[in-house]
């Protein structure tokens, strides 16, 4: 049964939500103190959640400014560097590892930002024929049990042989902020829709007349996790929006083409058992850090959800 071996992780945004810092350092190269007590960019995190998932080509669709300076951080080692570590092997190995990656990355280039769908839209000759695993390039994410999100998500791909992207339950309050979808529950597989609707940022009203899911509390939705596992066709989706003017202000969206591919064939929501973290704002940034400093203090937690 096919799997999926490549993944998406678009970088060209400008990053405003967090000036004046990303007039100086992108965002996706924000500092993080990892789980394990690393201190690693964002960027590495999310190139390891999707190694750790198994994948093996990495697709970074970039601004063409940044290609220089995400090189040199994936890069080996130099040697003064090394030299100034001297003989502590801890340091050193954690340093050296970022190099290890390399071999896994492309660069794709997208020269100004015209929106996440135009951004995935670039990587469509990059992936070929094949289906991809799409990661937001600032998001990280915590997982509930022994694999990774993205472990999760990839695993119901090969088993479902169809489009499913993540979701995680919000309440009523938050969902103008995220892709929120509706679907309906499958037999026998606690915790997956079949979708049927997906808005972009609803509104409360259009949220509870479109968006209920049975079973669910009331007020509470399925938004968007971050991940998405997509067959080839969502490439074919984004370029007929393009070609038809559907972009929004200016700006090609990949929850338009989701919605558009639901329509066409058999697309699944998977609830996942972990959390996620939006870097990419001042809020997110700071639970992120919060929520991998209580990992370092205490081990993993548990967010296994009911």
């Amino acid at each position: 049964m096919e799997r999926i071996r490549k993944a998406v992780i678009p970088l060209a945004g400008h990053g405003v939500r967090m000036m004046p810092a990303t007039r100086a350092v992108r965002k996706a190269l924000f500092p993080i103190v990892d789980v394990r007590g690393r201190v690693c960019p964002v960027l590495q995190l999310i190139v390891e959640e999707a190694v750790n998932a198994g994948i093996e080509e990495i697709g970074l669709v970039i601004a063409p400014e940044d290609e220089v300076v995400i090189r040199a951080y994936f890069s080996r080692l130099p040697g003064p560097l090394k030299s100034a570590i001297g003989n502590r092997a801890d340091l050193l190995a954690v340093a050296e590892f970022p190099g290890e990656l390399e071999e896994k990355l492309s660069f794709i280039t997208q020269d100004r930002p015209r929106g996440f769908g135009d951004a995935v839209l670039r990587a469509k000759s990059w992936a070929g024929s094949d289906p991809v695993l799409v990661m937001l390039g600032d998001h990280l994410y915590l997982s509930g049990e022994d694999r990774c999100c993205a472990r999760q998500l990839l695993d119901a791909f090969v088993e479902l042989q169809a489009p499913v992207s993540g979701v995680i339950r919000k309440s009523v309050d938050e969902i103008s902020r995220f892709g929120t979808v509706s679907g309906r529950p499958v037999p026998r597989w606690r915790g997956l829709y079949k979708l049927d609707t997906v808005v972009e940022k609803p509104g409360p009203g259009p949220a509870r007349e479109r968006l209920r899911v049975k079973g669910l509390p009331a007020d509470t939705y399925l938004c968007w996790f971050g991940l998405h596992a997509m067959t080839p066709d969502i490439f074919d989706c984004l370029e007929r929006m393009a070609t038809d003017g559907a972009a929004e202000g200016g700006e090609l969206q990949l929850t338009g083409a989701q919605a558009m591919l639901s329509t066409q064939r058999t697309y699944f929501a998977l609830e996942m058992n972990g959390d996620h973290f939006d870097t990419g704002s001042p809020e997110g940034f700071v639970e992120a850090v919060a929520a991998f400093a209580g990992g370092v203090r205490g081990g993993r937690r548990s967010l296994r959800r009911s």
